[in-house]
């Protein structure tokens, strides 16, 4: 800071560290797992209030969901496949799924395109690098205890 004028001064220094963290930080934000809703049930009877994603396990088909449930929503998610892995999806996924109260997810899809299309579709900038996932976020009802614990204190 000058002591005559009161304004700051921007070294090359400074400038160079405050631009490599806004490039890391869009690199991040541009790299993260995307999730969206895609459709929801409209016929639900009631509105369900948001649980923790602690508290949505994942099924692989409905032969393991070990109670009667209700489809909440469908769910999709995205990321690019060279930064993001499938935990990232699923993580991505659980926490949509417990915004709109679900306390389960079946696992629809999930999965990324062929290797070497990953690494030149990261190196031209395409989108053939995408990691994809769809789910269904479903409510057990004579789950709720189990949901009470998961998500007490979150």
């Amino acid at each position: 800071m000058h002591k005559e004028s009161g304004k700051h001064e921007m070294t090359p220094g400074r400038f160079f560290s405050k631009l490599q963290l806004a490039v890391v930080a869009l690199t991040a934000i541009a790299c993260g797992a995307r999730s969206r809703i895609v459709a929801r049930n409209s016929a639900l009877p009631l509105t369900l209030a948001p649980t923790c994603a602690d508290a949505v396990p994942i099924y692989s088909d409905r032969e393991h969901v070990p109670y009667d449930y209700y489809e909440v929503a469908v769910i999709t998610a995205e990321g690019n496949s060279v930064y993001n892995g499938n935990g990232d999806l699923l993580k991505s996924v659980r926490n949509q799924a417990a915004s709109v109260g679900a306390n389960g997810l079946l696992l629809d899809s999930l999965g990324a395109t062929h290797a070497t299309v990953k690494i030149l579709g990261a190196a031209i900038g395409t989108n053939d690098a995408e990691r994809k996932a769809r789910a269904i976020a479903i409510w057990m009802p004579s789950d709720t205890a189990r949901v009470r614990a998961a998500c007490s204190g979150k």
